[in-house]
């Protein structure tokens, strides 16, 4: 994921002042993390002498912006006597036919296996897309907009496979010809990532583990996206969504259940932070059906740590979960899983030096692990607070992470590098 909810390069803009006043925050009740994690893949200008469509996508970026500045309520303009308080923002303009007729298009050639767009493009980005995702941006405004319409809660689903690595397809079962032509193949093994609070389908969670499982082998890689809501600044609001966001994602794999006899036995769900508690969620919505494996990777703590277990993420929520926890502030540092995994001891990671780095590390870790020959290995440990016991006679002897996932049971203390490559091996 991206350091940033702009792009790759917003960790370099924080100052000073800034980081005093974050660090001075209740960390246990606002969760700041995920505003460092996303990144857009739009695309920049070609280096050297401008192209032909350079001009034009210089057109579409000063557009794009229009729209966005447009979206902020100017506070010294007095509105008409006649005009409600929300009529102004609220209005969404109506799909034109224009639109509907290049959807029927898209499906008519995806039928003759003509796929040729893109429903979410998760390469690296280029160009302003590495500093700025205005489409992002756009959530963050409409969901700051005090007269804007209530967002409806919504989770999209996308699929990549080594067939369309870069172009997800979106798996709506609501379309009949999106879902029958979208290229699922049941007899693959799925897995399904989970992004968190101020965080989308385009940040650097869902790339880097998309890009490690297509490295590995043939999968269905599906993305979800639920940004429209997640792309609040208040975090209190999200967290209640929570066991909604749950419940669509229960309904999206029953029906791959049931249209594509799908196996829930080769279901994976792979969640970061909230998006590790809607996996939980999920979890317990499903039974007596099970999924095979959830990882939670550093699962959000804040509104969470007091929780009883049928309100937070924990070992019954599939047949076999594993957590990894590498921030004291923004995660949950109790144990989690059938094994919880606690690199550096996970109350926070070396080398980091800004808001959110030792939360996001959770997801480089277990990245890396799906290819890593050293592999992530643990030494089996009680905790009891801050004091710990490790037994030196099994150490390194079991691994973090991986694909596919190995049952252990335990608490389990492991020693990383400070940098990428994060994994040391035995």
């Amino acid at each position: 994921m991206a350091n940033s909810i702009g792009g790759e390069g917003f960790d370099d803009l924080i100052d000073t002042d800034l980081r005093e006043v974050m660090e001075d925050t209740a960390l246990d009740d606002v969760h700041f993390i995920e505003m460092l994690d996303d990144t857009s893949p739009e695309e920049g200008r070609t280096q050297g002498k401008p192209s032909s469509n350079a001009i034009g996508i210089e057109g579409d970026y000063d557009v794009e912006m229009n729209e966005f500045m447009d979206l902020i309520p100017d506070p010294h303009e007095r509105l008409p006597d006649d005009v409600g308080l929300r009529s102004d923002f609220s209005e969404e303009p109506e799909a034109d036919d224009i639109l509907v007729t290049l959807q029927d298009d898209e499906h008519a050639e995806a039928q003759h296996g003509m796929w040729n767009k893109c429903d979410n493009d998760l390469s690296q980005p280029k160009g302003i897309g590495k500093f700025l995702d205005l489409p992002f941006l756009k959530k963050i405004a409409k969901n700051l907009n005090p007269f804007a319409n209530r967002q409806q809660l919504r989770m999209q689903f996308y699929l990549f496979k080594r067939e369309f690595p870069q172009c997800g397809r979106e798996m709506d079962f609501m379309n009949e010809k999106k879902w029958s032509q979208s290229g699922y193949n049941a007899s693959l093994p799925t897995r399904i990532m989970i992004h968190g609070w101020m965080s989308q389908s385009r940040g650097s969670f869902n790339r880097d583990l998309k890009d490690a499982y297509l490295k590995r082998g043939d999968y269905n890689v599906i993305v979800t996206d639920w940004s429209t809501n997640s792309a609040n600044i208040n975090y209190f609001s999200v967290v209640k969504l929570i066991e909604s966001f749950g419940a669509q994602l229960v309904q999206f794999t029953r029906e791959l259940n049931r249209q594509f006899q799908a196996n829930y036995d080769d279901m994976y769900l792979i969640g970061h932070s909230l998006g590790a508690q809607i996996a939980g969620a999920a979890g317990k919505r499903l039974h007596p059906e099970q999924y095979n494996t959830i990882f939670a990777l550093d699962p959000a703590g804040p509104k969470f740590r007091h929780r009883s277990t049928e309100f937070r993420i924990d070992a019954t929520d599939a047949k076999y979960v594993e957590s990894i926890h590498t921030s004291g502030n923004f995660g949950f540092l109790r144990p989690t899983g059938s094994a919880t995994f606690y690199p550096n001891y996970g109350l926070y990671q070396r080398s980091c030096y800004y808001l959110g780095c030792s939360h996001i590390r959770s997801y480089q870790m277990f990245a890396e692990s799906i290819n890593s020959i050293r592999g992530f290995w643990g030494t089996p440990c009680t905790r009891n607070q801050n004091k710990w016991q490790c037994d030196q006679s099994q150490r390194q002897s079991t691994q973090m992470g991986g694909e596919p996932s190995m049952r252990k049971n335990g608490i389990y203390y492991v020693k990383t590098s400070s940098s990428d490559p994060f994994a040391l091996g035995r």
